[in-house]
């Protein structure tokens, strides 16, 4: 190949970044045989590649008019433009491509991919519906076992899976590649589970023929039906609603086309998330919590310590007047005792109400040694009553914790007392952690008062309409 030719290629490459008809023109007139030049430039790619993935429409078009060959020319990975334009999502070039060799559409590339595959994975839906209306062939091509419907679900194009759902149907008036399986053996419905994709667990469900093998107990490879592969994810909000859909509780959506007779039952959901709620077995969320509790103990254990060699006022100092005894007491007229060096002063001023800070700091220093004890003997955080004398000690521990705060609150104001205050502060800080305290107690003993239930095998009467089905790992650890 002569320089002249070398240059002229040149600039045709340069002209397809552009999308210069004007300049492709004007090289063809000069040399008419400059395609036929091209395999043998360094180039991995031809003009017509660059021109479909830029989406330079007029010049694709003209391309294909002075050399059809072009649309069957692969790259250095062996793609060809369709590849390229149906990747980006070029509607209009992936049309003219199609139209004038309709061949590529089941080329496969160095990773064994399609056209199709390329629009699937990126969720060009348009795509999609053209490729398959040109080339029906291409929805039943896999990719290392999986079929367009799994990459729907692995890429999580859930806009995608409906298009090629509706086609389908279109064509065949039956949705056979749901019974497909990848290389798992599992079908979309199995996968989509697996990956929490609520929505389109949701979709799926809504076709009578995909929710009819659901419950009849459609097994992949495994042997697992779909409400086996439930119970095994993790368990959190999505899995929740998953499982509510396949128990028949959570009502699917409309698909349009596909009639449905269920209902949203806003109720049973609020209820669900209930039994979510008490029926929590995240042992290892509960095994990470020992260190933080056991540090929270410590905490409160040194704060009440500081608390008693602290107390409000501080403590009688002793004598430093000459001649005097520096531990010598104080006597009143009758001789009684009235301080001596070393005493809090706030025994002295109010016996009563020092003998009650004492005993809320006292209180609360010994439970919050009693959980540092619980959480530092080892005994595992996965069995309920464990879980509840930490709850309930927990809720003492922090009371008393303020109790105290509140009495020395009182104590160095002496306007007002703990039970009779003039003010809103201390009556407005019981009332708010009085309720708080209420309903973590509530929460606690419900949890507590379920996991019996469900230990003695006595389903609650009020789950007897199935609204949810509980974990069975969950009940096990329990």
């Amino acid at each position: 190949m002569s320089q002249q030719e070398s240059d002229q290629i040149s600039i045709l490459y340069e002209a397809s970044k552009k999308g210069d008809v004007s300049m492709l023109k004007s090289l063809v007139r000069e040399n008419s045989q400059i395609f036929h030049k091209i395999s043998l430039s360094d180039f991995a790619e031809t003009p017509l590649h660059i021109s479909s993935s830029l989406g330079h429409r007029e010049f694709t078009e003209q391309l294909l008019t002075l050399n059809r060959k072009l649309a069957t020319e692969l790259d250095c990975s062996n793609r060809t433009a369709l590849h390229l334009a149906s990747a980006e999502g070029h509607i209009e070039i992936v049309r003219k491509l199609v139209e004038t060799d309709s061949d590529p559409c089941l080329y496969r590339d160095d990773k064994g991919r399609i056209p199709l595959y390329y629009a699937v994975m990126r969720g060009r839906v348009e795509v999609v519906r053209e490729l398959i209306r040109l080339k029906p062939q291409s929805l039943d091509v896999r990719d290392k076992g999986e079929t367009m419907f799994h990459l729907c679900i692995k890429h999580n194009r859930l806009e995608t899976l409906k298009a090629l759902v509706e086609l389908e149907l279109r064509t065949t008036g039956k949705l056979l590649n749901f019974n497909s399986t990848d290389r798992a053996e599992n079908t979309i419905l199995h996968s989509a589970i697996m990956l929490k994709q609520v929505e389109t667990v949701r979709y799926l469900l809504s076709i009578p023929e995909v929710r009819q093998k659901a419950a009849a107990g459609l097994k992949n490879k495994l042997g697992l039906t779909v409400h086996d592969i439930v119970e095994l994810v993790p368990d959190d909000f999505k899995t929740l609603e998953i499982r509510g859909m396949l128990n028949g509780t959570e009502p699917t959506t409309s698909t349009p086309g596909i009639k449905t007779t269920h209902q949203r039952n806003g109720w049973r959901k609020i209820l669900g998330l209930l039994v979510h709620i008490l029926s929590d077995n995240d042992t290892k969320r509960l095994e990470k919590m020992r260190g933080n509790l056991s540090l929270v103990a410590t905490m409160i254990a040194t704060i009440t310590f500081q608390a008693l060699i602290n107390p409000p006022g501080g403590f009688v100092q002793q004598a430093v007047a000459p001649g005097e005894d520096p531990f010598g007491c104080l006597f009143d007229e009758e001789n009684y005792v009235l301080a001596c060096p070393g005493k809090a002063l706030s025994a002295v001023k109010s016996s009563s109400a020092f003998r009650r800070y004492q005993r809320y700091n006292t209180i609360c220093f010994i439970g919050s040694l009693c959980i540092t004890l619980i959480l530092v003997s080892g005994v595992p955080l996965r069995h309920k009553p464990v879980i509840w004398v930490l709850s309930v000690g927990t809720c003492i521990t922090l009371t008393f914790l303020t109790l105290t705060y509140l009495q020395a609150l009182s104590m160095v104001n002496p306007n007002f007392s703990l039970l009779d205050s003039p003010t809103r502060v201390i009556s407005g800080s019981l009332l708010f952690w009085f309720g708080m305290l209420g309903i973590v107690a509530v929460l606690s003993t419900l949890r507590f008062a379920f996991w019996l239930k469900i230990r003695r095998g006595k389903k609650p009467n009020w789950l007897s309409a199935n609204v949810l089905s509980f974990p069975r790992s969950g009940i096990q650890n329990a």
